[in-house]
């Protein structure tokens, strides 16, 4: 321990101004003044010096010239001036002040009544020493003041330590704060993170090596302009984007408690967010750092992380997505059943929000430029438009009310075909796999013989809670040829 901490007793001239005394009566009988003693600062007791997880103990002496004939107290104040005047001009080199709220020590020292030494202890942050680990950390305290007449020796009225933070600690012994997984952290579909109705946390390890100490706190800053600077030198891909502030939220300041060796940041995107970069294949990327931590030490390059997350982690939303469809383009055709397949122009052409038509208002409704409405007999209608499926799931269409044959067409492929002159027929549906937020192209047939008319086509999706055929909603259907 001797290598660890050095002392150097440093005195500042005492000038003594002479004074005289009276001449005492003979018949004064106050006993006569107490001697006074000389005060050194012996300096640490080197011995004794002591470090836990949090602190070290650094135990300081003074002597006397001799025993104290009376109790007595010499002050004690941090001396800074001394120390920064030494780094400056080279004195001490590879040495930093220690910061002054990281010493605790004594206002004084109490000397007791027929001693000739006293003791106080000195107590500094660990953490402080672990920061600056590679230094010599110092600081000097200054004796002054003392009572009863007692004096400071010329020459010995600073103790100056100095602590080898290198000879004191191993780099192993460090309390670093780092990220778990640091550098860069790819969120990746079915990874790391927590499925919620309003959409995805992922949780941001903070870990406390070594031993864990008392409560402390700890900040998270997002860098925003380091994603672009990444993306633009290459090492995010170019589909990356930092969301805008309203578009996540992250925890911001981190609480360990006592005991503990880590903590957890959340970071949390809602669903709408990935519905709205869905068609882009946006990556999100975060420049995460720690900063202004109570205690404890920042890990140089583990204090950092870039959160990477793709854009299939919203294969894990399952939650519906509500269009701004206005319907599919409807084309239809009098005084045939066959068309569209005969290539012939159609008599009317309009958008219908939905399929659902019965009665005697379809098709009467249904009018050309010169406002003729279509024959109510012997017609046939085509539909054509995309479909945006709201889900992920096996979708049941059902054109199972219609009258008389029908077509149903996703993505070019005919999965129902029965374009004949019987109606209302329960084969007539299909099943297909479609996955969430994507834009299928779809197309429906309708012909109609004679007699009633009607055509409706629904819909369900049971696997992710769409049950009970309903109508394919407008919100879903965009009139794109």
């Amino acid at each position: 321990m001797k290598k660890i901490i050095y002392i150097v007793l440093m005195g500042l001239t005492i000038m003594i101004v002479a004074y005289s005394c009276k001449e005492s009566q003979i018949d004064d009988l106050d006993l006569p003044p107490a001697a006074s003693r000389s005060i050194t600062g012996e300096g640490i007791v080197v011995g004794n010096v002591s470090i836990d997880n949090q602190f070290v103990k650094v135990p300081f002496k003074i002597s006397l010239s001799g025993a104290a004939e009376e109790a007595f107290q010499v002050g004690l104040t941090l001396n800074n001036d001394t120390v920064t005047q030494l780094i400056n001009n080279g004195g001490l080199t590879n040495a930093v002040l220690m910061p002054s709220a990281a010493v605790e020590y004594p206002n004084v020292i109490n000397v007791s009544y027929g001693t000739d030494n006293a003791e106080g202890i000195a107590i500094v942050r660990r953490s402080v020493l672990e920061r600056y680990f590679g230094k010599k950390v110092v600081f000097a305290l200054k004796l002054s003041a003392p009572g009863k007449g007692n004096k400071i020796a010329n020459g010995k009225s600073n103790i100056l330590v100095i602590i080898n933070t290198e000879e004191l600690l191993k780099s192993t012994d460090i309390h670093f704060l780092n990220f778990q997984g640091g550098g860069t952290y790819n969120v990746a579909y079915q990874g790391n993170y927590i499925v919620g109705p309003a959409g995805v946390t992922i949780p941001l390890i903070i870990s406390l090596d070594n031993s864990p100490s008392t409560a402390f706190n700890i900040k998270i800053k997002d860098n925003v302009d380091t994603v672009a600077t990444l993306v633009s030198n290459g090492t995010l891909p170019a589909n990356t984007i930092h969301l805008a502030a309203k578009d996540f939220t992250i925890d911001t300041l981190v609480r360990f408690n006592t005991g503990a060796t880590s903590a957890t940041v959340r970071l949390s995107i809602p669903w709408p967010v990935f519905d709205a970069n869905i068609v882009d294949n946006k990556k999100f990327a975060f420049a995460l750092s720690l900063s202004d931590n109570t205690n404890h030490v920042i890990h140089p390059t583990k204090g950092k992380v870039i959160v990477v997350i793709d854009p299939n982690v919203n294969l894990d939303n399952n939650s519906p997505i509500i269009g701004n469809g206005t319907g599919l383009i409807a084309k239809y055709y009098t005084n045939t059943q066959l068309a569209p397949d005969d290539g012939r122009e159609p008599f009317a052409t309009r958008v219908d929000g939905t399929i659902e038509f019965s009665g005697d208002g379809w098709p009467n409704n249904v009018k050309n430029t010169a406002g003729t409405s279509l024959s109510r007999d012997n017609f046939a209608t085509k539909w054509v438009g995309e479909f945006l499926a709201p889900v992920r799931g096996d979708y049941i269409f059902y054109q199972t009310r219609w009258d008389d044959g029908s077509r149903l067409f996703i993505n070019g492929k005919a999965i129902i075909d029965d374009y004949t002159t019987q109606w209302d027929k329960p084969e007539r549906k299909a099943t297909i796999r479609l996955e969430r937020g994507i834009r299928y192209k779809i197309e429906a047939h309708h012909r109609e013989n004679v007699g009633g008319q009607q055509a409706y086509l629904e819909y369900e999706v049971p696997s992710a809670g769409i049950t009970g055929k309903r109508a394919v909603p407008r919100t879903q259907l965009f009139p794109t040829p």
